[in-house]
């Protein structure tokens, strides 16, 4: 039994190919040698009978449609001492522990109008580096994550009269990126057709993606990337004025969590007869 679920007149409309407009375009293709809809059919009768099967498929691969990046960020007194009062010098050791993160789920926004039966990647979601797949008829999220604890240490030297604070600065980065992935019908999907004698035969599976322009929707999925950083600065007032340094980090540890075949555009069925 193939993975892919079969094609549906409801199917067809939904991609912009109502029955009467596959009909008029059968008909028009045998040259007006068919009589009426009856004549037309889909996974059944004529085209069941001939094993000219219609299925549903993704066409081609996710494909980024538009991106939304936006940055906050945040300072915090992480450590301040003031020594403007004192003629001698002060020191005092410290430590900063934190855990940078760096996330991205990915959901269906917008489904297929049609029955599928398929999962997809999308790659470096939101530019998080994660890639990640998806049932296309999922209604929940996939999620992935990565996480480093980071720690560094200094001494904090305060000189007479002076105030040194130690400032921490959080920046959390969101981009919100959609992408389409197109469907319709497989490639080998056809239509049976019959009628008064037509080239020879009277039964003629056609290929409906010839027939109807390879009709497509396309869904949305939706990808989410954060990412949260953190940095350090001094800021170090005195008789001499004000002065801002950065401050260098050191990595503690890393956890991480979480060919095409030949396509038939017409084929006749059975042998014809007098």
């Amino acid at each position: 039994m193939s993975a892919y679920p079969k094609t549906t007149w409801e199917d067809l409309s939904s991609l912009g190919w109502p029955i009467n407009n596959v009909y008029n375009a059968a008909n028009a293709a045998r040259d007006g040698t068919m009589n009426g809809i009856d004549d037309l059919s889909l996974n059944s009768g004529i085209a069941a009978k001939y094993q000219w099967w219609s299925y549903n498929a993704t066409i081609g691969t996710p494909y980024l449609m538009s991106s939304r990046p936006q940055t906050a960020t945040k300072e915090e007194v992480a450590w301040s001492y003031d020594n403007t009062q004192n003629d001698r010098p002060f020191e005092q050791p410290w430590t900063e522990r934190w855990t940078e993160t760096t996330s991205a789920d990915v959901s269906i926004s917008t489904s297929a109008t049609v029955s599928l039966n398929a999962s997809v990647t999308i790659f470096d979601v939101a530019s998080t580096g994660f890639d990640i797949s998806i049932s296309v008829d999922s209604s929940s999220s996939q999620h992935k994550e990565r996480s480093h604890e980071l720690s560094t240490s200094w001494t904090m030297e305060v000189g007479p009269h002076e105030k040194l604070t130690l400032i921490r600065t959080i920046t959390t980065s969101t981009t919100v990126a959609e992408y389409g992935q197109d469907f319709g019908l497989r490639d080998d999907s056809m239509v049976g057709t019959e009628g008064d004698k037509w080239n020879g035969h009277y039964y003629w599976g056609m290929n409906i993606n010839w027939l109807c322009n390879s009709p497509k929707g396309t869904m949305h999925i939706l990808g989410v990337g954060r990412s949260v950083e953190y940095s350090f600065k001094l800021v170090r007032e005195g008789p001499k004025g004000r002065t801002t340094k950065p401050l260098p980090v050191k990595s503690k540890a890393v956890k991480e969590l979480a060919a095409q075949p030949e396509v038939a555009l017409l084929v006749p069925g059975g042998e014809a007869t007098a």
